[in-house]
């Protein structure tokens, strides 16, 4: 099975600190990890997992770091 990716705009620029806490997140989120490499103005989400899966992994991630529904204002699924 190929690995799950999954994009994620960037609408707003966000502090350092948040993604250092998002790596943690999701550092600790279990097995199979999930890798996160980030430009001006993407996330890419990778793992070895059902797309489904990764997808509600990204957003309990990004619910935890942001405040209740601003993960929701701040980024938007590319894909």
């Amino acid at each position: 099975m190929e690995p799950a990716v999954h994009r994620i705009s960037i609408l707003q620029e966000q502090p350092p600190t948040l993604w250092a806490q998002l790596e943690t997140v999701l550092a600790e989120g279990g097995s199979p990890p999930i890798t996160m490499t980030r430009s001006a103005s993407t996330i890419t989400f990778v793992c070895d997992t059902g797309d489904f899966m990764l997808r509600a992994r990204v957003a309990d991630a990004l619910m935890t770091v942001c405040d209740h529904g601003e993960w929701r204002r701040c980024f938007a699924p590319e894909d």
